[in-house]
């Protein structure tokens, strides 16, 4: 039987391996905000500010300050 990735997983995935291009990440890391939970999103940011560099970690902080005060 086959393991189902949740779409957190996946959009960790897919930013890492965007990560060499902030243009292309940003558009990415735009369209996982969309599929994930306010939950989720709090720990996609977590994730980045630990785990990419300091540039991708602003760009993601920004896109999701953005995203939620949207959301509200």
């Amino acid at each position: 039987m086959e393991k189902r990735t949740s779409w957190l997983a996946y959009s960790k995935l897919i930013l890492e391996k965007v990560s060499f291009d902030p243009k292309i990440f940003r558009k990415e890391l735009r369209k996982s905000l969309v599929r994930l939970s306010r939950e989720e999103i709090n720990k996609l940011q977590r994730w980045c500010e630990e785990n990419l560099r300091p540039i991708l970690s602003y760009i993601a902080a920004s896109e999701i300050s953005d995203y939620l005060a949207i959301e509200q």
